[in-house]
Order: structure tokens, then C-alpha cells, then sequence
């Protein structure tokens, strides 16, 4: 599903109410005064009226990323790597009942693990639904996945080991969110606003709540990054101290995406109706690094160390398009295939593969990138 999409209605900006949640306060910054900011090379040197960001200049060596090959699944949406050769995708199942499609019977698509060296797949959770937009836990134990039924998605937690899920809730969610915040805690919002933290039980807690539509939402360092839907697309960052209110960061912002340490931001900004820029920026939205301008950017993605991100983008008038990768600290980009993405890219662990779909003739493709 395209997640530059046109919405009908007019958003109403939410104010947040937060929910105190002890377990999350692991996640606010040890308060040192001086933090890593993410990519080796830049560091942030927080004073009481100033941030100053240095950048440290590394040891000049040849870092110029290559494409070793692009392996491809025909027929297939694939979305995360689990461990050593496994992947996580979404694909037509025949051996169930086929349900509903616009006009005609269908059969539903369901997860996979596909076996990259026997090119083999097993059914995860085989049912007369379709499933998809999925994130494993980081100890590979669980998958978040959405059972969607035409635009509309429902959560679920999938034990990898006994095949057993949960629902988490009855609440539509946007079919784009999902965050797991440690080994037992997905992150995900509502198409009602609400901002909930499931546990791999099953269970909700509401952490926040805005008075409207929310175009997008990530944990951050000790918070919420959010944006609150409406004509101004405009960030916030809620802290998750009790009393906190939200803080607002800038304006005209699609897409935040903290990095691994939460300690940058990948963000995509409106910058005019035709043109997206791509920048890295510190917690409170100042721009660190530019990295592209583009019709439409969409799909990206920091790779484990937060040395790398990944990005899909569309340009009018003979300008790039296809995926990328740029280098989160001097900004060096690389062209490694030249299709649009269709969901959000995903790295394996070592960040040597890189995982994508596109959409061809009336079908899904998955491409796994090899880089050296």
C-alpha cells in the first residue's frame, strides 16, 4: 500500500493526553550531557541554551558501497530477514479456502518463511485472510503482522516457535505502524489516534491519545515522535514523563524515523506540492545532514548500526528514481536498484542485504540486495 497517499477528510491536529508507563522510561537517555549521534563521526554536545553538533572527521578510507547481486522471488512481497537465510513473505496461499475480491473470488495472501538457499516457503499462520506489513521481534522470537480486510488492518503477535497468535484488539490500526520497542513490546497506533504498546500476550495499554487522525508515530528517546494529521503536518515529540505536554518540532513533515540508538532522525519533509527532501536531524529537528530531493520519498530505513539508510524515491522530469542508499554521515548515496519500492525497505543484521517488493504487472516481486 502506497504510504504517500492522498486522504479525503481534513485532519484535525491532536493535543496528546499522556498515559504514564514506568516500563518505558528505560528508553530516556542517561542524561550525560554529551550523546553519540548515531553514525561514528558526529557527536551532540547538549548546553543549557545551545546544541552544537561536531563532527569529528573519520579516518579517510574507501567506503564506496557496491551491489554484489539481486536475487529475486516472483509472486512475492517480502518484508523481514529472520536469522541466517530465512525471510518473512506475503504471497497468494492455494491450500485455503479463497475469499472476496473486488468482483470476484480470491485466494487470500498469507505469511511465509522462505528459505533463501531451498527456495522453499511455509505457511506461518495459514487462514482465509489476507496478511501482511509485518516486524519481527529483535530476538526473532515473534512476528507483528496485520490481518487486513480491503484498507482496513487489525494487529496480531505471532509466536515463530508454536505458530500460535494473539489479536491485539478490535481497534483498526494503520496498516503502515508498528515499532517493536525491546523483545516483548510492539508500538503501533490506531486509525482513531490512539498510541498503544501490546505486549507478545496479547495485552493493551493506551500510552497517549490525540483528538484526530495521526499520519505517523515512532518511539523515540524517552518519548513519542508524532505527526498529528492536518493541513500543516506538523511534529511533535510527547515525552513520556507524567504531565509532560507535547513539544512541537517542525512543520510539514510525511515521515520520522528514529535511528537504532533513537538519538537522530530520519526525516521526509513536504517542501513544496511536487518535492520530498530526505535530511538526517537531531531530536529536536535540527538538520544535521540533507541527503535528497525527490517527488516522492518513501519506504526508508536505518541500517542495525545507524551508519546507512535506506530509501525508495520517485522524481519527475528525468531526475533519479528506484531505491537507494546514503551514507548517514557524509551523505554519499548509491544507486542499487532502479524500481520503486511498494513497502517500507528492510535490512538482515549484519546490513549486508537489503530486502525490498515492487509492484509489476499486476503482481509483487521481492528483490534481496546484496552489498558489499
Amino acid at each position: 500500500m502506497k504510504a504517500n497517499r492522498k486522504r479525503n477528510s481534513k485532519w484535525i491536529a491532536g493535543t496528546v493526553v499522556l498515559s504514564c508507563f514506568v516500563m518505558l522510561a528505560s528508553a530516556c537517555s542517561s542524561g550525560t550531557g554529551k550523546e553519540l549521534g548515531g553514525p561514528s563521526g558526529r557527536e551532540t554536545v547538549n548546553k543549557p541554551d545551545k546544541t552544537i553538533t561536531v563532527i569529528n572527521e573519520p579516518v579517510q578510507k574507501n567506503t564506496k558501497l557496491t551491489v554484489s547481486g539481486i536475487a529475486t522471488i516472483d509472486n512475492a512481497r517480502g518484508m523481514n530477514f529472520i536469522g541466517d537465510g530465512k525471510l518473512v513473505i506475503s504471497r497468494p496461499n492455494k491450500d485455503v479456502e479463497p475469499i472476496q475480491g473486488e468482483g470476484e473470488k480470491v485466494q487470500p495472501n498469507n505469511i511465509y518463511l522462505y528459505d533463501l538457499q531451498t527456495k522453499t516457503a511455509d505457511a506461518l499462520a495459514p487462514a482465509s485472510e489476507n496478511q501482511g506489513f509485518s516486524e519481527v521481534s529483535p530476538d526473532g522470537k515473534y512476528l507483528f503482522y496485520k490481518m487486513t480486510e480491503e484498507a482496513t488492518a487489525f494487529g496480531r503477535i505471532l509466536n515463530l516457535e508454536t505458530k500460535q497468535s494473539v489479536m491485539l484488539g478490535k481497534e483498526p490500526i494503520d496498516p503502515s505502524s508498528g515499532q517493536w520497542i525491546d523483545n516483548s513490546h510492539v508500538f503501533f497506533t490506531t486509525l482513531s489516534g490512539k498510541m498503544l504498546l501490546a505486549d507478545t500476550n496479547g495485552s493493551l495499554k493506551t500510552i497517549a491519545q490525540a483528538n484526530g487522525f495521526i499520519l505517523t508515530a515512532a518511539m523515540g528517546n524517552g518519548g513519542i515522535y508524532y505527526v498529528a494529521g492536518g493541513d500543516q503536518m506538523e511534529l511533535y515529540f510527547q515525552s513520556l514523563e507524567e504531565g509532560a505536554k507535547p513539544e512541537k518540532i517542525a512543520d510539514g513533515v510525511e515521515w520520522i524515523i528514529p535511528s537504532p540508538d533513537m538519538k537522530q532522525l530520519a526525516m521526509v519533509k513536504k517542501t513544496s506540492e511536487t518535492m520530498r527532501e530526505l535530511s538526517v536531524v537531531d531530536q529536536k529537528g535540527k538538520t544535521l545532514l540533507k541527503i535528497t530531493k525527490a517527488t516522492q520519498i518513501f519506504g526508508t530505513r536505518w541500517s542495525p548500526d545507524g551508519t546507512k539508510l535506506a530509501y525508495s524515491l520517485t522524481s519527475e522530469n528525468g531526475g533519479d528514481n528506484g531505491i537507494f542508499v546514503a551514507d548517514a554521515l557524509t551523505g554519499e548515496t548509491t544507486s542499487v536498484l532502479v524500481e520503486q519500492a511498494a513497502d517500507t525497505l528492510n535490512w538482515d543484521a549484519t546490513g549486508k542485504k537489503l530486502v525490498t517488493s515492487t509492484f509489476k504487472e499486476d503482481q509483487f516481486r521481492t528483490s534481496i540486495i546484496s552489498l558489499n
